[in-house]
């Protein structure tokens, strides 16, 4: 029988931003595309942007994402003060690690006092619009968002570029 203040189910993940360390280990265990885009993530927190976001279990990360302290799109901004998640990445799905992400990432928008959070989705991706709604996360009633990216080699030169339209989904927090 559970008790009140016993952990959750399953395992108990610690959700924080990145340190030094962090960073090295992903990077070193990366492939080279995906270096690039670690460092970016690790930039935007030194620079004080945003905060890259860990999920650890076990010591282990399993998953992470990009909370921004504003949108990355001009077209948002220009409209609501959010906090924006952005590249939620949970290593293994269905396990809880991207609601518990989630989860963080609203509560520290919150201590930000941000009225809302929002991020971007692309209709090829059902399963996590399926999160998003089920979150309580609903379309926005601005204009599609088209999130343009590169994807560069470990040394930062441009392997391709990318314009993908999204819908933009905002929760409000208050």
């Amino acid at each position: 029988m559970r008790h009140p203040g016993d952990p959750p189910y399953g395992r108990v993940m610690e959700i924080r931003p990145a340190t030094d360390a962090d960073v090295d280990r992903l990077i070193a265990a990366a492939e080279p595309a995906s270096q690039h885009h670690l460092r970016e993530r690790w930039a935007t927190q030194q620079r004080g942007d945003g905060l890259f976001l860990l999920a650890l279990s076990d010591g282990e990360v399993v998953g992470h994402t990009m909370l921004f302290s504003e949108s990355k799109y001009a077209e948002v901004r220009a409209a609501h003060d959010v906090a924006e998640i952005n590249a939620l990445h949970a290593y293994v799905q269905g396990k809880g690690i991207g609601t518990a992400i989630i989860g963080a990432a609203e509560a520290i928008a919150g201590d930000w006092r941000k009225p809302a959070i929002g991020l971007a989705v692309g209709a090829d991706n059902p399963g996590a619009r399926r999160l998003y709604d089920r979150l309580g996360y609903q379309l926005w009633n601005g204009v599609q968002v088209v999130d343009t990216w590169t994807e560069k080699d470990a040394e930062g030169n441009v392997i391709r570029s990318h314009a993908d339209p999204c819908d933009y989904l905002l929760k409000p927090l208050a």
